[in-house]
């Protein structure tokens, strides 16, 4: 099934899509999934003085989620201010994916990063190796653990486990994971209503009871087989 996402852009509108689905599963009391914030520093030149950002004040929402600013509404501040460096932020810390929380009714932890491709490939270079290490240690754990992809061009959203991300890399000895690979074994998460613009934890659900959820019914094999042929035949 295409997926429509109302008044959202690929990149951080995916981001944004997604914050806006988190926010109608935690009033459906599905889930509660936040964005982790990332901590770090602005660079100022030498003798600088130092300037802060006054950005539009929020009230917090009823269900006390944390009050956001988009990334559209930062950019407005900014040219505003007719400040040009405002993005020279530096990171101090990446090793946690973006997204993290509990599913109800048994408070069952999530954790996955965002990404989104134009391509019909998901590259393993846009995967950071912390993020997977991270990710591979909470699934062992019992946690659900992975990357939501979307695949802009078919308007798609698929939730990539960590156990299958694993197997594939060292099955199928390539390193990319093809759409074609998605849609004949993961589901695809089918749009929602209200709010719910596309329901990953619905295809979450549905995979696991495939599968099981730790994966260990899915059989990679074949597939596996196919993109190592692939591979060498070039």
């Amino acid at each position: 099934m295409k997926l429509k996402r109302r008044g959202a852009e690929t990149g951080s509108g995916f981001q944004e899509a997604i914050n806006q689905v988190n926010e109608a599963y935690e009033r459906l009391g599905r889930a509660c999934i936040t964005r982790k914030a990332i901590p770090g520093k602005y660079l100022i030149e030498r003798g600088e003085s130092r300037r802060g950002l006054a950005v539009p004040a929020f009230e917090v929402a009823s269900n006390g989620a944390q009050p956001r600013v988009s990334a559209a509404e930062v950019a407005r501040v900014a040219k505003d201010n007719k400040l040009k460096d405002w993005r020279r932020f530096i990171p101090e810390s990446k090793a946690e994916p973006d997204y993290g929380g509990v599913l109800a009714p048994d408070g069952r932890a999530i954790f996955y990063d965002a990404k989104t491709t134009k391509r019909d490939v998901l590259d393993f270079d846009n995967l950071h190796a912390h993020q997977v290490h991270f990710l591979e240690r909470m699934a062992r754990l019992g946690a659900v653990a992975g990357f939501l992809v979307e695949f802009s061009a078919h308007r798609t959203v698929y939730f990539l486990p960590a156990q299958v991300l694993a197997r594939w890399r060292d099955e199928a000895e390539r390193k990319s994971l093809p759409y074609r690979f998605f849609t004949d074994t993961l589901t695809v998460a089918p749009a929602g209503k209200g709010l719910v613009l596309f329901d990953y934890l619905a295809a979450i659900a549905a995979q696991e009871k495939q599968y099981g959820c730790d994966f260990a019914q899915l059989r990679l094999s074949h597939t596996a087989a196919r993109a190592r042929r692939k591979l060498v035949s070039r």
